[in-house]
């Protein structure tokens, strides 16, 4: 049989292959040309030097293949230049330090910026605007300006197969604290083995990065030794193995990068060093690339990659500067303080997690030996923060011109921390949202007035002031009952806080109550009046003086001025407090007001009373030097108040005797005793006023006030006085006997010291005014035969008796004060870093012989020079001489935090408490640590008592402190299936003890006895005022509602039962803010979500219509407060409209959801079945396939057909 042949067959079935292969092309695996690239395998691609470069794969992940250059590249080359010649923009700019040695900010470096580009030799743009010159890298051969980009010697084909990708960047603490920073976190601790290199990577601070070529991190080369054992070793092209560099820096230092030793250690060094190769990577884009030739099973056979047909081969990366920075700091972040705050301190986020650079203003002595003024900056912007610190410096030299603060200069550490804030003072986004009238406002966070003492003292303490206190305070735990005794260490380390308003306005005001933690002022910072506000205030804050300007229209208790000594409410010379004073000086009681005439000032001329005062009048200034010696170490033994002469002659000349000229207290008295002294007055500026042709046989009066300031050593002072002639010579009589004379006074111990005001002292009940204080009056008749002359004066001395040291002469009032000024350098003549030079003046002859601090940020005290010499005219300038860090010191040794789990005794038979045996430098690493495997969804099918049933999780805690150990809580719940269990047999019995706390009941309390498989219901109730707070079963926590029941028991069991007072605080109104008004259809798969504004650390639970419902029939999470309720649940409520309350500690919110009815049934109803018109995967086959489908079935069977007649025609 002859057979029939189709010269067409073959063309039919090609053209059938090709319609399919147009209408539908086929994902297949790779062909030969694109083989799937897999960890281990080498690709060729690209050349340096002349020689193509081979990369291995060392990892996949969501970016694709990572490629690491199998060799170093580049032997020498720094990462970052130490030049500054672009100081205005980029990473070098943020801190002074990067002048001398580099930056270490990936984002602008110039090793990125080489990397990055296909420039022609000398053309790379440096993304920093610092080239890496010869004169500002190490070794000068080192110098890489003037080479070529990376790039240029790829070819556009190559360059299409380098993907773009996003990936994280750790950052430094120059930068975090800059704004240059996605997820706030915690400093990456510099660990140097590739086991522990990347510990705390995950929790470390971190900015997104779109790179192409970079260099890798410590998390990728830890994988990369993961993945390929031992492969982060690196050689180089000549076969030795080699350093290379990493683009991950040392977060504390504003410089160090880390490097790969030749021995696969991980350490640091300066970026401008040129010892450190470079091994580049880059993710290889898997939609373009293709291979020409290679197996990839080795570097000598690798696979030869292209990327021909890729749309893009521009080299985009991510800019030198962050468009989203709000500001930039125009300060040095070298010295810094983190602080994190909850909501309960400010509901902007804004200032959750910040940074505030700290400044020492003035430190001429330990932080342990002076009293500590801490200045924070309201309303000051980032990139105003250079004025803050100027502002601060300035109006604390101007406190420091007048007395008492003048004579304490030395006394005194002040510091200036940079607590920056988005807006402007008055603006609606500040960081203490501070107001001239009502202090720092708790409308944006309830205890926002507590910052200073809960967060920003601890910090302060712990690492800026000497003291050093480890911060064991839980500030942003809500524990109900503030435990403000947890932070009374801070005042007795802080002496004032003060916060400088960024503001021209006139305000000022003291907020003091320590006993609740409050003690700070707020002043402007750049009134006229400024000055004169600061030292004001600070006699409220720091002297504990009263308002002068206050006045009463009716008549008031003596008791309301115990803790003010400048006021009292008696006129009467003979009971005023300071009825020793009287006379002296302008101490004269007298009201504001004339007309208000209840309460009374020791003096008019004061400026506790008036804006126009430049000076505290004696009585304040006797307060504040008692308050001072308090809150030093080795204060002076005496106070001496600067002596007057004057003629003893006329009514007020001696109060003590006859007070009947101080009974009229009113301007109008005090004018009349300000004249008379005046006209008597023979010292100071009026020292000239002696008449020599009067003054023979007339009584003169020195005078002065002393205060033994110790409550041990009593002292004895002589009082000497003299006629002076202009020639420096002492006076005579006819006799030959010197116009002098002299007199001891007896200075008793301050007995009531230990009752004054002591050093973190909460408050003030009241001491004896004259304890240990002495009105000393010498008076001395001029003998008739004394031999007086034109231009004779009163000269006088006051002498410590035991010491022979003159206290105060007839010079003191008018005594010259110089500057003297302090630099606190390092060794090599640099500032040491956030410090500026402190002046202050010191009366010429002062012999300046004070303990510089021994530490200052971290830098060692090695010397100081000129010190120990009297101060000479013209003042005098000090260096304090500090030791630099070593460059790369040792892995600090920092604390190591462990992780443990509880979850109490009841839990489901297999389930196992993990386990975690790493150990973390930080509690913030620990508890970024916690477990995943158990949730809040985990739930488990296993008995309980002999019952089937599902074990729900509760999820864990947020982890508590307990030593250096995190521990986290979770519970189990237990929901029996509805199936009916036998229950045992026999006549066991068995035990339950109920047992309540204070503020409720339980019944039955005591010990029940229960039948086995039997039940008993319990009812709690918390008395009026109280509330139920904990209920635990056996140990575990359960839901705590009003009642629990105990079913099938067949063990023994406990329950027990806490309640807790009820706030006395107004609930807060809370409000439903997402998900109000919900419905729900039953049987479907969804569930409901309502969100309300409440804090979730105080929440406490859910109401629906009225009932507290257990916690396994919601999930609740933060944000503020979002509470799911499950399908599960709401499958057994009945169709209608139900209410919904989320519950906080404070306050609660509610809102309805409706349950719709079920209409439908297990059939669909007629007419109403619909097709959905869109396709879905897995269920609608498209068009084009069935087309396909019947082709190739055609195409089957007509090949078939021919086969058979094939055969039967053989």
């Amino acid at each position: 049989m002859n057979i029939i042949k189709h010269k067409y067959g073959k063309r039919t079935v090609s053209l059938l292959l090709a319609v399919i292969l147009v209408l539908c092309p086929l994902q297949v695996r790779a062909a030969d040309n694109k083989p799937t690239i897999e960890i281990g395998d080498y690709i060729q691609m690209g050349t340096y030097g002349g020689v193509p470069i081979v990369w291995r794969c060392v990892a996949k992940d969501s970016n694709g293949p990572l490629m690491l250059s199998d060799r170093v590249l580049c032997d020498y080359m720094p990462y970052d230049a130490k030049t500054n010649k672009n100081a205005e923009t980029g990473s070098h700019r943020r801190n002074s330090w990067r002048d001398n040695f580099g930056s270490n900010h990936w984002r602008d470096s110039n090793i990125r910026s080489w990397l990055n580009s296909n420039a022609e030799a000398g053309k790379v743009k440096w993304l920093c605007g610092n080239p890496p010159t010869e004169d500002s890298v190490y070794p000068k051969t080192a110098a890489y300006d003037q080479k070529e980009g990376f790039l240029r010697s790829f070819r556009s084909d190559e360059l299409g197969a380098i993907r773009t990708v996003k990936q994280r960047s750790i950052v430094s603490h120059p930068e975090y604290t800059a704004g240059y920073i996605d997820v706030a976190g915690v400093d990456l601790p510099y660990n140097t083995t590739i086991d522990t290199v990347a510990d705390g990577y995950d929790s470390a601070h971190y900015e997104y990065i779109w790179d192409r070529v970079f260099l890798l991190d410590v998390q990728q080369l830890k994988t990369v030794n993961d993945n390929l054992n031992g492969y982060h070793i690196a050689k180089n092209r000549s076969g030795v193995a080699w350093n290379y560099w990493l683009r991950t820096p040392i977060t504390t230092c504003n410089h160090d990068m880390r490097f790969v030793t030749p021995q696969g250690n991980i350490l640091r060094d300066a970026p401008y060093k040129g010892y450190y190769g470079v091994r580049p990577a880059f993710y290889l884009n898997t939609e373009n690339y293709t291979v020409s030739s290679g197996t990839g099973q080795s570097a000598q056979d690798p696979y030869v990659v292209s990327a021909p047909d890729a749309p893009d081969d521009s080299i985009g990366i991510s800019g030198a500067v962050r468009e989203d920075v709000n500001g930039d700091w125009n300060v040095n972040t070298d010295e810094y303080l983190q602080l994190e705050m909850s909501t309960l301190y400010t509901e902007d986020p804004a200032y959750a997690n910040v940074t505030v650079p700290v400044y020492t203003i003035q430190k001429p002595r330990s932080d342990k030996e002076n009293m500590v003024i801490v200045y924070c900056a309201e309303g000051y912007t980032k990139s105003q923060q250079k004025q803050f610190v100027e502002d601060v410096k300035k109006l604390w030299g101007e406190v420091l011109q007048i007395e008492p603060y003048r004579s304490m200069a030395d006394r005194f550490n002040v510091y200036a921390l940079c607590t920056a804030s988005v807006d402007g003072y008055g603006g609606t986004s500040t960081f203490f949202a501070a107001t001239a009238k009502g202090g720092i406002s708790t409308n944006k966070g309830n205890w926002r007035n507590h910052v200073l003492e809960r967060i920003i003292g601890p910090a302060f303490i712990e690492k800026i002031h000497d003291a050093h206190i480890p911060n064991e305070t839980h500030p942003n735990e809500n524990t109900m009952d503030h435990n403000y005794r947890q932070y009374d260490y801070v005042y007795e380390n802080i002496n004032q806080f003060v916060v400088l308003a960024n503001s021209g306005e006139y305000f000022g005001g003291s907020h003091d109550n320590k006993q609740y933690g409050i003690h700070y002022i707020v002043a402007s910072a750049r009134n006229a009046y400024s000055a004169f506000t600061q030292r004001h205030e600070l006699g409220h804050g720091l002297f504990h003086l009263g308002d002068e300007y206050n006045y009463s229209t009716v008549p008031v208790d003596e008791w309301n001025y115990t803790t003010s000594l400048n006021m009292t409410a008696t006129k009467d010379p003979t009971k005023v407090k300071w009825k020793q004073l009287l006379g002296f000086r302008n101490t004269y009681t007298c009201p504001h007001l004339d007309y208000y005439p209840y309460t009374y000032n020791s003096s008019r001329d004061c400026l506790m009373r008036e804006t126009f005062q430049n000076d505290f009048c004696d009585v304040c200034k006797l307060q504040g030097i008692k308050v001072m010696s308090q809150l030093i170490t080795n204060p002076p033994a005496l106070y001496v108040a600067v002596p007057e002469v004057k003629k003893y002659i006329g009514g007020y000349r001696n109060p003590t005797k006859d007070p009947s000229a101080f009974e009229a207290a009113n301007s109008s008295a005090y004018a009349s005793y300000q004249n008379d002294r005046n006209s008597r007055l023979l010292s100071g500026g009026s020292k000239n006023s002696f008449d020599y042709s009067s003054m023979k046989g007339q009584q003169v009066e020195l005078r002065t006030i002393i205060q033994n300031l110790s409550n041990t050593q009593a002292k004895t002072v002589t009082l000497r006085l003299w006629v002076e002639h202009s020639n420096g010579e002492k006076a005579v009589t006819t006799d030959g006997e010197q116009v002098f004379t002299t007199q001891e006074f007896d200075i008793p111990v301050w007995k009531e010291k230990s009752k004054f005001w002591t050093k973190g002292a909460l408050d003030y009940e009241g001491s004896d005014f004259n304890s240990g204080l002495v009105n000393c009056s010498l008076v001395y008749t001029i003998p008739e035969n004394a031999i007086l002359q034109s231009g004779d004066t009163i000269g006088f001395e006051i002498v410590d008796h035991a010491t022979g040291e003159v206290l105060a002469d007839d010079d003191t009032e008018q005594q010259r004060y110089v500057n003297v000024t302090i630099q606190y350098q390092l060794e090599d003549g640099t500032d040491v870093p956030n410090t500026m030079p402190t002046t202050f003046t010191v009366p010429v002859g002062k012999k300046v012989d004070w303990q510089p601090p021994q530490e200052l940020h971290g830098y060692t005290f090695v010397k100081a020079e000129g010190m120990e010499n009297a101060v000479p005219n013209s003042g005098m300038t000090i260096r304090y001489i500090y030791k630099r860090s070593e460059e790369r010191p040792e892995p600090p040794v920092t604390k190591n935090y462990t992780v443990q789990y509880n979850w109490g005794s009841v839990f489901p038979t297999g389930a196992t408490l993990p386990l975690n045996s790493s150990s973390y430098s930080s509690v913030q690493q620990a508890k970024a640590a916690v477990d995943k495997k158990y949730t809040s969804t985990t739930r488990i099918q296993a008995q309980k008592d002999g019952k089937n049933g599902t074990w729900a999780f509760s999820g864990w805690d947020a982890g508590n402190l307990n030593g250096t150990t995190v521990v986290f809580r979770g519970s189990w719940s237990f929901t029996a299936d509805t199936a009916p269990i036998t229950p045992p047999s026999g006549t066991a019995s068995y035990k339950i003890t109920a047992t309540a706390g204070i503020g409720g009941t339980i019944s039955p309390g005591g010990t029940t006895t229960v039948s086995a498989a039997g039940q008993l219901t319990y009812t709690i109730k918390a008395n009026e005022g109280y509330y139920i707070a904990d209920v635990k079963v056996d140990g575990s926590e359960v839901t705590a509602t009003t009642s629990y029941t105990f079913s099938d028991v067949n063990t023994d069991h406990t329950i027990e039962v806490t309640f807790k007072q009820e706030s006395q605080t107004p609930d807060n109104t809370y409000q439903i803010i997402d998900g109000a008004n919900s419905s729900w259809t039953p049987d479907s798969d969804g569930n409901i979500t309502i969100r309300g504004n409440g804090d979730f650390s105080k929440f406490t639970g859910v109401k629906v219509d009225g009932n507290l419902i257990d916690k396994s029939n919601y999930t609740a999470k933060e944000g503020s407060t979002i509470i799911t309720l499950k399908a599960s649940y709401l499958n057994t409520l009945s169709a209608g409209t139900h209410t919904v309350e989320i519950l906080w500690t404070d306050g609660s919110a509610s809102t309805t959801f409706t349950i719709k009815a079920n209409t439908s049934d297990d059939k669909p109803s007629s007419g109403t079945d619909k097709k959905d018109d869109a396709p879905k995967t897995g269920d609608n086959t498209p068009s084009v396939w069935l087309f396909i489908l019947s082709i190739l079935s055609g195409t089957g069977l007509i090949i078939t057909v021919k086969k058979r007649r094939e055969n039967l025609n053989s």
